[in-house]
């Protein structure tokens, strides 16, 4: 019974050596991507990836190709780097593009995000017992990043006004009533659960009848680059945690993705009217005090 009761408490903890990728995609709250080649941690906004090295076996005629400790070690990072070029090639900018569409129109682009890449910080080396050497490598997708990324349609703002198409009569229609003892929203949560939305860089919102709730003109290039336009969570409990929405936030259920694609909301045309009559509304979308929902199962 003893033996039994040892090997129930490290059976969980076995299952976490074999098989850390599945569950580190499906904690409970994080948001993770996890891809062949490395991982985008959307809920803390960094990319991962690894690369694996050996020493070449000795040709017959004496030359062993990478066969020291530093040359092996390089190896892995150029591999790692690879395969952070290829995670990051993966990440949707906004509905049309994603970096790989740009690297592919742009060999400036490509050169660039090279670059970026080449100075990735190392977060992992170890030298096995064979000569193997691993290494990770990790990279904000926030700041310098985000800066070289980021459509410049993002631009530094100090004032954003709401433009809209919608009828007065609607607006009127839709409006609800406000009470005196309201206290102001200070973010706004988007659960965007069970409708397959993805995640980008540039995620647009609008309401029922098309009209922009949330999009690169309500935000301020300062705050997109520094903390993106956005954060993502699995769970409204992690969103609610986030200091980012601070302690009241608005809470909205996304009705279903927009025809423009899998990374843009739409809302009712009531929640849209909700987030609009808040006073304080335009200073928290310009500061990008958003978050949206999103299930790890549903990321591809």
């Amino acid at each position: 019974m003893k033996v039994n009761f040892i090997l129930l408490r490290i059976f969980p903890f076995a299952l976490l050596l074999l098989f850390p990728v599945a569950l580190f995609g499906l904690h409970v709250g994080r948001f993770v991507q996890v891809l062949d080649t490395g991982q985008i941690v959307w809920c803390k906004s960094i990319v991962r990836a690894r690369g694996v090295a050996a020493p070449a076996t000795a040709h017959g005629d004496g030359d062993t190709g990478v066969d020291s400790p530093p040359d092996t070690l390089q190896a892995a990072r150029r591999i790692a780097e690879a395969n952070l070029l290829e995670t990051v090639g993966t990440i949707r900018i906004d509905s049309r593009l994603r970096v790989v569409d740009r690297m592919a129109q742009d060999n400036a682009f490509r050169t660039g995000l090279t670059t970026l890449i080449q100075n990735a910080s190392l977060t992992h080396q170890e030298y096995l017992s064979d000569g193997t050497v691993e290494v990770e490598l990790e990279m904000s997708i926030t700041g310098g990043f985000a800066q070289f990324v980021l459509p410049e349609e993002i631009r530094q703002v100090d004032s954003v006004t709401t433009v809209t198409n919608t009828k007065p009569e609607d607006r009127q229609r839709a409006t609800p009533m406000k009470t005196a003892e309201s206290e102001p929203y200070t973010g706004l949560i988007l659960d965007a659960t069970g409708i397959d939305a993805q995640p980008a860089l540039v995620p647009v919102v609008v309401d029922e009848l098309g009209d922009v709730v949330y999009g690169p003109a309500f935000v301020s290039r300062e705050f997109a680059v520094s903390r993106g336009m956005c954060a993502f969570s699995a769970s409204l409990e992690s969103a609610r945690d986030d200091r980012r929405v601070g302690p009241h936030p608005l809470v909205i259920k996304a009705l279903r993705t927009a025809s423009s694609g899998a990374t843009d909301l739409v809302i009712s045309t009531a929640d849209a009217a909700r987030l609009r009559s808040s006073v304080d509304h335009l200073n928290f979308l310009k500061a990008c005090r958003v978050s949206i929902v999103m299930a790890p199962k549903e990321v591809p």
